[in-house]
């Protein structure tokens, strides 16, 4: 599956979070007047393919390695480099620009395994563990790509777990954005409520997985 071209390129504010002040963390689910609906392993599956079923993953926490070392040995960079990208970011985190910067660097001089662990980074960053500022990724998932034949990661229930705890913070009155792959949930609102809107995204075949935006 091109998982890359299966994100939505716009984004419903206001439907996003009319759900999310529906959201009760106590039970994990949207509280509407019917009842009570949660996302569940089966739509994360059935709308993205993401499989659900495989080696559960937990990214190494930046205590448990130098993040440095991690970085530097995943891309294949620079030191000096790695620690400049620190010191803009206050902390271990990576920025998309970085990221995008780093795998043209890699691309144009053949280094082709650090530069398909760059895009893919880049490319979780993006979508699947999206914080709420949109522009960097923590240092801790640069662990996920180390190897380049892994074992088969259970994408989906990863996702779905950020979701939920991001859905936890975004329902308090102090937040205000809210972060997680966000093409899911409203891929999902579109499913189950296609009244709402103008546009239906369907289930689809397993043959099938392209997103319609």
């Amino acid at each position: 599956m091109d998982f890359a071209g299966c994100s939505l390129t716009m984004l419903d504010a206001s439907l996003l979070s009319a759900f999310v002040d529906r959201w009760h963390s106590e039970t994990s689910s949207f509280h509407l007047p019917f009842g009570e609906m949660t996302v569940a392993l089966d739509d994360v599956h059935s709308l993205f393919h993401l499989p659900i079923a495989g080696t559960f993953f937990t990214p190494i926490h930046r205590d448990q390695a130098t993040p440095v070392r991690m970085v530097v040995d995943a891309l294949d960079v620079d030191v000096v480099a790695v620690l400049t990208e620190f010191c803009e970011t206050r902390g271990f985190h990576l920025r998309m620009s970085w990221l995008r910067k780093v795998y043209q660097e890699l691309a144009d001089a053949g280094r082709y395994q650090a530069a398909a662990r760059a895009y893919m980074l880049h490319l979780v960053a993006c979508t699947l563990f999206a914080d709420k500022s949109r522009v960097y990724i923590d240092v801790r998932y640069v662990s996920l790509f180390s190897d380049l034949d892994p074992p088969c990661w259970a994408w989906g229930v990863a996702t779905l777990t950020m979701m939920y705890t991001t859905l936890d913070y975004a329902s308090h009155l102090d937040t205000r954005q809210l972060a997680g792959y966000l093409s899911l949930l409203q891929c999902w609102i579109y499913e189950h409520f296609p009244h709402i809107c103008d546009r239906k995204i369907h289930r689809y075949a397993a043959a099938d997985p392209y997103v319609r935006r």
